[in-house]
């Protein structure tokens, strides 16, 4: 069924050739430590403790593709169930395309532990949680086990800070996690609405926070002025200056008439340097046709 696995899991497979054998003869798979197996995928049954709950169909869709056209990449986790069957701990998206794509079989490894915390674990690891999913799972393992934020942070690898603001999100209206999917806020952000006193005010922090994020959309989404297009700056017949000093000034009124026209916001610096540049030419319209004559003729 995978071709990518089987190249990369070769010695592992022969055994589980032979545990596949076993288990056709009415045996189990009851041997210490992980191994790969091959299982009918009729005896597996999904795993209540999955801290996902939201399947992305796009995503689903690539993901059978893929596993489609390339075999299954990385095997699903189980656990074998009193009652011959598996319990399937991580891997549902990979689970669930493989049977939707009527693959009979599926390759596993067969893990040991809390079904929770390696489902957890598994989902953390890879980031592949969102931060209200997170939060629940960590929420039920402190329920479940009675663990403290401490406790769960050693379980995932995470400071108790971390847990806290997951859990603290978990908290949030149930409005706010019903529209999270459609405009994904960074998760800190999420954390300061949590901080909020009561859900009337953090409804409307999430509601200011939406049309923060909608405005900012938009405004990305706006092309930018076009610039105009710059007038020819040749320099108009009977001009008196030298024709390089001729074509800055006539380039500089249509640089100053192009600012004009597009309405653009000036600094204080700009203010600065056009109140120089207007006091200049009032100098030089000032000093008279003459201006400049007798100096050149000394």
């Amino acid at each position: 069924m995978s071709r990518k696995l089987a190249r990369t899991n070769t010695g592992v497979l022969t055994t589980a050739a032979a545990e596949r054998q076993a288990r056709e003869d009415g045996q189990g798979f009851n041997r210490r430590g992980p191994v790969v197996v091959e299982i009918d995928v009729g005896r597996i049954v999904t795993n209540p403790d999955q801290p996902r709950r939201h399947f992305d169909e796009t995503d689903m869709e690539a993901l059978k593709s893929s596993i489609a056209q390339h075999g299954l990449a990385q095997p699903v986790g189980v656990q074998q169930l009193s009652d011959g069957r598996f319990q399937l701990v991580f891997g549902e998206r990979r689970f669930r395309a493989v049977r939707s794509l009527g693959h009979p079989t599926i390759y596993a490894v067969t893990v040991t532990g809390a079904s929770d915390e390696l489902a957890l674990i598994e989902n953390v690891v890879r980031a592949d949680l969102s931060p209200f999913e997170e939060g629940d799972a960590y929420a039920r393992l402190m329920e479940r086990h009675g663990y403290r934020q401490e406790d769960v942070g050693r379980i995932v690898g995470k400071d108790r800070v971390d847990i806290s603001r997951a859990l603290l999100i978990s908290r949030l209206p149930q409005r706010i996690r019903d529209e999270y999917p459609l405009h994904r806020p960074a998760r800190y952000r999420l954390v300061e609405i949590a901080r909020l006193k009561g859900e009337g005010e953090q409804l409307r922090g999430w509601d200011a926070l939406v049309n923060e994020m909608t405005r900012r959309s938009a405004d990305e989404e706006t092309p930018a002025p076009v610039a105009a297009k710059p007038r020819s700056n040749a320099v108009p017949t009977g001009s008196a200056l030298p024709k390089p000093l001729a074509k800055v000034v006539f380039g500089a009124r249509q640089a100053v008439a192009s600012v004009r026209e597009q309405g653009l916001a000036l600094a204080d610096i700009d203010r600065e340097t056009l109140r120089a540049i207007r006091d200049d030419i009032d100098a030089i319209l000032n000093a008279g046709p003459n201006a400049g004559k007798g100096r050149g003729g000394e």
